[in-house]
């Protein structure tokens, strides 16, 4: 299992494990804020998500949200965890730091559970198979009747600095006080360590040579090969060599 896949179940069990009850909430609460969604929607050029964590699916996102970044199929934005593994290998980081404001969160009064803010900057795959960079600013609107986080707004945003190279990095904080309770920045991995040989292996396996044939190619053994497609999706954080191949052209390695 990759990082990021570990990073998007981690996030899940946190969830699941602070699963609200129906009887602990009420849409009457949450109606009130569509007319500020559609302000903001209006007056900004941020894109609006709001996510149900008692649904968990989105109660409010902006119309133009496929045409600002490509996200054509909107019933798949419906899945949250779609959307996470759509992260770039390397900013498995900030699923991590969610679960980790989210627990900061819960061991806080809860009437002060509303005055932190999330924010964060990662690259996401699109549907055009191109990675883009955004910056999110999530905000919590509504707690249920135990405090839990049940309604939360996430204003997203084209990073104006397109490095797809860069890692993501977040950051929790307090937005009265201003207090930065903590930061998480990704690590640049694997992408600038893969030898000229693994990017040759990686090209073939992209043409859709098997491993017998590249170990014909290049003079090599099977396993000499087979060791070169393990290290190559260490490296790359991916658990195949499919999804090796698909990071492999986005970043331009082949």
């Amino acid at each position: 299992m990759s990082k990021l896949e570990q990073s998007v179940k981690a996030h899940t069990a946190h969830i699941a494990a602070n699963a609200i009850l129906p009887e602990d909430i009420d849409y009457k609460n949450a109606e009130r804020h569509i007319p500020f969604f559609k302000m903001i929607d209006s007056t900004t050029t941020s894109i609006v998500v709001v996510t149900d964590y008692y649904k968990h699916n989105y109660y409010y996102y902006s119309e133009n949200l496929d045409k600002a970044f490509g996200f054509h199929n909107k019933i798949s934005l419906m899945d949250h965890n779609w959307f996470r593994r759509r992260f770039h290998p390397e900013d498995h980081i900030i699923n991590l730091a969610a679960v980790k404001a989210l627990e900061f969160i819960t061991q806080q009064p809860i009437e002060e559970r509303k005055n932190y803010k999330f924010t964060f900057e990662f690259r996401v795959l699109n549907d055009e198979n191109k990675y883009i960079r955004l910056i999110v600013q999530n905000f919590i609107l509504e707690l249920d009747n135990n405090g839990k986080v049940w309604i939360d707004m996430k204003l997203f945003d084209i990073s104006p600095i397109q490095d797809i190279n860069k890692p993501g990095v977040a950051v929790f904080s307090n937005k009265i006080t201003r207090e930065v309770i903590f930061t998480m920045e990704g690590q640049k991995e694997s992408s600038e360590n893969i030898s000229n040989r693994e990017k040759q292996v990686l090209g073939m396996i992209a043409e859709g040579l098997r491993s017998k044939e590249i170990a014909e190619q290049l003079f090599i053994s099977v396993n000499t090969v087979n060791n070169h497609r393990k290290n190559l999706m260490d490296k790359l954080g991916v658990s195949n060599s499919s999804e090796a191949v698909s990071l492999a052209k986005s970043l331009g390695l082949i």
